[in-house]
């Protein structure tokens, strides 16, 4: 069994999250990529403190099913259809292909992914920022609107293939209102938060279908 690390239940900072997947790797008898997403991905990347949950995505399904298994090996607990909660109540969130939290993203979203760290049999990546973006903006939450805002303040994000590549990505999801989402994010959060737009930006965003 794993060793027990002294987990916040309430929140998980990046250590956190390491310890535990090193704990779990060495049960791993093959190599396995965990893709962080949301607010896992902004922690690991140092771009907020601590994350709610575990966010991962799986992309192949066979990888998917191992994973689910070695889980219930280790006595995690399945809770729904995509949580799993560790022996310390750690919430621990399984996706799976390209469909990111209800959100169903291009197919390279994954390729695009940073390598962060490797443990043993696993190999930690980070879906990129812009990604993380826009399934945040599908969503869109105050939560997510803070962790976007965390992102701006914190990298340098090209706003044009922000737009461009969510457009693409909306083209083949189903989200309501998407396009008055972008719109809510760069005509009245920006403003809200001072931040300059090009208003041919937002000339062209409403513009499409």
């Amino acid at each position: 069994m794993p060793k027990n690390p002294p987990y916040n239940k309430n929140t998980t900072n990046a250590k956190d999250l390491f310890d535990l997947l090193e704990s779990i790797s060495k049960f791993f008898g093959k190599k396995i990529k965990m893709y962080a997403l949301g607010g896992t991905a902004l922690t690991i990347l140092n771009i907020k403190p601590s994350t709610l949950d575990i966010d991962i995505n799986i992309h192949s399904e066979k990888d998917y099913k191992y994973i689910c298994k070695i889980f219930e090996q280790i006595n995690f607990k399945k809770i729904g259809s995509i949580r799993w909660l560790t022996q310390e109540g750690l919430a621990f969130d399984l996706f799976h292909s390209s469909n990111i939290m209800g959100t169903q993203l291009l197919d390279d979203c994954l390729k695009k992914s940073k390598l962060i760290k490797e443990f043993d049999n696993i190999e930690l990546y980070s879906l990129s920022l812009y990604d993380i973006i826009i399934s945040k903006l599908a969503r869109g939450d105050k939560r997510d609107f803070d962790d976007i805002k965390s992102i701006l303040e914190s990298k340098k994000i090209d706003l044009s293939y922000l737009i461009e590549r969510y457009h693409k990505t909306m083209q083949n999801s189903i989200v309501a209102n998407s396009k008055q989402k972008l719109l809510d994010l760069l005509d009245i959060k920006f403003k809200d938060w001072n931040y300059k737009i090009d208003q041919n930006h937002i000339k062209e965003i409403k513009k499409w279908e």
